[in-house]
């Protein structure tokens, strides 16, 4: 392939025999089509993505998209490096807030409600319940001491002993909890069919046992615990990390003990190589916390936990109200990309399945802007421009594969492996080459950083290098052997995009 090499200063500049080259590459895709670029650098190493995780009693809202599309990338990814990935959803499921929303459901619960739609049932109920217990404490706010007395346990004190009765093993209790929790779940799993994204594992704070009781134990033989006023905490002020409060006076645990204990019981389980949190920024100070008392407590693993954080996004709103329900996004961003499409009706009769096609491209739409930019950033969600088909977006990138795939079904030859790509000489194939041969570079710099912006922008880029050949590299009306040659070219860049949106957790339209 190097046909010679030569000084110029302190570089060094290298000839290559581009048809060998071209050859090279555009083999290399056929014959390993959705692997190309895949590795083994994993193999024999696992790793735990938990991404997503819901709470229960608040609403499945538009901010955990972010974390849920972030999370399935780094999984793909993992799997396509050659690691033994494992997906965990860890829910929000435990906690006061379920002693709330068991009184609030005697309040206001409905049973025909909670079975039709259990996630934005419970959200309403749990509204209802926290703004009863608000205006109660302003009530008590407002009478003497006697008289507050009097008024007997507030609806907050009500909650913080049905939630002890949960941690005691009441029955009952537990049975209501567990009903909210299975039809909670059943209705995730209709959201991330949607999206694509699957679950090995579907876990939660409920399901941490023994493992909180060792943690604690650990804290206290290893003297990390301290009690205040009865309650038990980390102090990690010379980490800068402030006191971490891991029981409460009352005996109850919270998010850290659990965290803890769910750690321990996972690395015994499954004994993983590294493990990933996907959650954003605004819990940067509790992943410290968490990654820095299990370092405290001399755990062998500790050096295997990541935090993958990821920043806010502005701007968010539907027809339906200020609380966006992720089901809701989704759903309008099928309905205005359905709308776009009406708009063209020659084409839009063509379409097979035209609910479907509108829906992936809503979806391709939110995920690819949401991607765009180094997850870090904030950003503003802007309907206006995520649904053009024009520019950087997730109809653009889908409108370029759904055109290869168009090229070759009307193409009067077929994929020929050993086409002569000799006679793909121009400047814009040998760019597109190029910049097909840089996919396996593109995943394994993406499994260092694991931003999805790098993919996002790579197929934009040959997105747009073959949207610039379309006029002058032809394939219909071209000799046979010169067809073959482009034809090969164009499929092995088809490949390369539709491997990219599956990684991406996107599926790649056909026709559309």
């Amino acid at each position: 392939m190097v046909t010679g090499a030569e000084a110029a200063g302190p570089y060094i500049n290298f000839r290559i025999n581009r048809t060998v080259l071209t050859r090279s590459v555009l083999q290399a895709v056929h014959a390993t089509g959705s692997k190309y670029g895949w590795t083994n650098e994993g193999a024999g190493k696992r790793v735990i993505v938990e991404f997503s995780s819901p709470n229960i009693a608040k609403p499945f809202h538009a901010g955990h998209l972010r974390s849920t599309i972030i999370g399935n990338f780094i999984y793909k990814l993992h799997k396509a490096h050659g690691w033994d990935a494992i997906s965990m959803n860890y829910l929000g499921d435990w906690g006061k807030q379920y002693g709330l929303l068991a009184l609030g459901f005697e309040r206001f619960g409905s049973e025909e409600e909670l079975v039709a739609d259990p996630i934005k049932h419970l959200f309403d109920v749990y509204v209802k319940v926290s703004a009863a217990a608000s205006e109660e404490a302003e009530r008590i706010k407002a009478m003497d001491a006697e008289a507050a007395a009097a008024a007997g346990p507030t609806i907050q004190d009500q909650a913080r002993a049905y939630f002890k009765s949960m941690e005691d093993g009441d029955e009952s209790a537990l049975a209501l909890w567990q009903r909210f929790r299975t039809l909670s779940i059943e209705k995730y799993k209709q959201i991330y069919a949607r999206l694509g994204v699957h679950f090995d594992v579907y876990s939660g704070e409920s399901q941490v046992g023994e493992g909180m009781s060792r943690a604690i134990q650990m804290l206290t033989d290893t003297g990390l615990l301290i009690e205040d006023k009865g309650a038990k905490l980390v102090d990690l002020t010379e980490h800068k990390l402030d006191k971490a409060l891991v029981q409460k006076s009352d005996g109850t645990t919270l998010y850290l003990t659990r965290d803890i204990g769910a750690a321990i019981e996972r690395y015994e389980k499954y004994n993983f190589d590294k493990i990933i949190y996907v959650v954003s920024s605004q819990q940067d100070h509790h992943l410290k916390q968490l990654f820095k008392t299990v370092e405290l407590l001399g755990l062998p693993y500790a050096d295997r936990f990541e935090h993958i954080n990821y920043g806010l996004v502005n701007g968010m709103s539907t027809r339906r109200g200020t609380v966006v329900f992720l089901d809701d996004m989704l759903h309008e961003s099928k309905e205005k990309m359905h709308d776009v499409m009406r708009a063209n009706e020659a084409k839009y009769n063509d379409v097979v399945d035209p609910e479907h096609i509108a829906d992936v491209l809503g979806m391709s739409a939110i995920v690819i802007q949401d991607m765009a930019a180094r997850r870090i950033k904030n950003y503003t969600f802007d309907w206006g421009r995520i649904l053009n088909f024009e520019g950087d977006t997730g109809p653009y990138l889908q409108y370029a594969h759904a055109r290869l795939c168009s090229l070759e079904r009307k193409a009067h030859v077929k994929v020929n492996p050993d086409a002569d790509v000799s006679l793909l000489t121009e400047e814009v194939t040998c760019d597109i080459i190029n910049q097909i041969s840089l996919y396996p570079d593109i995943l394994a710099a993406s499994i260092k950083s694991l931003e999805p912006c790098t993919v996002v922008q790579y197929i934009l880029k040959l997105s747009h290098s073959i949207s610039s050949a379309w006029e002058t590299i032809k394939v219909r009306g071209e000799a046979d052997d010169v067809a073959e040659a482009r034809l090969l070219m164009y499929w092995s860049a088809r490949t390369v995009i539709g491997n990219a949106l599956t990684l991406l957790g996107l599926e790649p339209v056909e026709a559309m």
